[in-house]
């Protein structure tokens, strides 16, 4: 789920440089009180909410998951009409994008998975590290390096997580519910700290600026899937596997 929204906010700004189209309050200013950058074709909420809520039902594998997501999915764009930040036909280019990376995911994921386990640790990282970087350099945008880095620091840290860091979702409520608490703590404290330390756009040149974003939201990736889930271990916040338990002596 988590590659499946960097795809969709990875593809969308490619498309909207390639599709300018201005937004509704752009027209009539009068239109919207809300303002957001880029331009507006296609809808990148839009497309979201297709790719992201789609492979949530899809993995769900329930009827009424499905319903509910595509529920979720129409609200979702007409409320970006009804905030006029896009308008209709720019909405309904979203769903369709949505649809289509969803339906190449959908088939892609079964068969790239497997491929990727088997390969030894070197050859994961330097796919799970190097396909981002390509992608990185082949388009760069603010919106583009930040959420490759992510990606990047996400398939880097997963596949060291299943090496080194013994993980499981599953465990008690009140663990997961402490874990989500201090791995959004983690990641907000994360990401408030390196806007700080790291240089504002305009500062230095543009190439020093993307190396460095790149670096900062990976940093953000490796710390949701490696860093959070290391330290959720040392904090015994994760459920110990049950002892097998020895049989007794047969009672006549």
């Amino acid at each position: 789920v988590g590659f499946a929204f960097l795809i969709s906010a990875y593809v969308n700004p490619i498309l909207k440089d390639i599709f300018p189209q201005p937004r509704p309050y752009e027209v009539n200013p009068a239109a919207s009180h809300l303002t957001v950058p880029g331009s507006g074709m296609p809808s990148g909420h839009a497309q979201s909410s297709v790719f992201v809520w789609g492979t949530l039902a899809a993995q769900f594998g329930r009827r009424w998951f499905w319903v509910v997501a595509i529920i979720w999915m129409l609200l979702v764009g007409l409320s970006r009409v009804y905030l006029g930040v896009h308008f209709p036909h720019q909405v309904v280019a979203g769903w369709l994008v949505g649809a289509i990376l969803l339906a190449l995911f959908l088939f892609l994921d079964p068969r790239i998975e497997p491929w990727l386990v088997s390969l030894p640790l070197g050859q994961q990282l330097l796919v799970a590290i190097g396909f981002p970087v390509i992608l990185a350099v082949a388009y760069p945008h603010n919106d583009t390096i930040a959420s490759s880095a992510v990606m990047c620091g996400l398939g880097g840290g997963i596949t060291l997580m299943r090496r080194f860091v013994p993980f499981s979702a599953s465990s008690l409520l009140w663990q997961r519910v402490v874990r989500t608490a201090i791995g959004l703590a983690g990641l907000l404290g994360l990401y408030l700290a390196f806007s700080a330390v790291f240089p504002d756009q305009g500062e230095i040149s543009d190439a020093v600026y993307y190396g460095l974003r790149f670096v900062r939201y990976g940093l953000l990736g490796v710390w949701i899937s490696l860093g959070a889930p290391w330290l959720f271990n040392v904090l015994h916040l994760v459920q110990e596997p049950e002892a097998p338990v020895e049989p007794g002596p047969a009672i006549s």
